[in-house]
């Protein structure tokens, strides 16, 4: 038997303006992360797993799509590279297509979906390649964490 509920307009007025409410908090918290601060938006809410859950929904995926929009560019120094990046020296990969590599910041992308996520070597490399193919129509590379942040810094 189902259980009716009755909702006063004021009732109904609360509800909306808390789903409001959470949705700009987790809208923040998504900035602060675009902004390379997963570990401040961590500690706000009690952890990595604790973010993940509240702005991913546990989904790694819904994670990476935040990477959806990073600019194309050629880099200057190395013909072969390609990068993905927010901005001149804010790279978060690179590509290199002599290779078939991809080079993904560790700190911005890898070690978040290891911590937050739970994932293990192997499963972030494959939601790695799963992810840049059906976003950047890149088939066929590898993933590669890159802790040393020199060498995407390549403009």
């Amino acid at each position: 038997m189902k259980k009716i509920i009755r909702l006063t307009e004021s009732d109904l007025t609360n509800i909306v303006k808390r789903v409001i409410k959470e949705n700009s908090v987790k809208n923040e918290l998504i900035q602060m992360i675009k902004d390379g601060d997963w570990r401040s938006a961590a500690e706000l809410v009690g952890g990595d797993k604790n973010l993940a859950k509240l702005a991913f929904n546990n989904d790694p995926m819904n994670f990476l799509h935040m990477f959806d929009n990073l600019d194309i560019v050629q880099s200057e120094q190395i013909g072969d590279w390609v990068l993905y990046r927010y901005g001149k020296g804010n790279n978060m990969m690179v590509h290199d297509g002599k290779n078939d590599k991809v080079y993904v910041n560790y700190y911005d992308i890898w070690s978040v979906l290891k911590k937050g996520f739970g994932l293990d070597y192997n499963e972030t490399e494959e939601v790695i390649k799963e992810w840049l193919f059906e976003v950047y129509n890149l088939r066929g590379v590898t993933p590669v964490l890159h802790q040393t942040t020199n060498q995407l810094k390549v403009v």
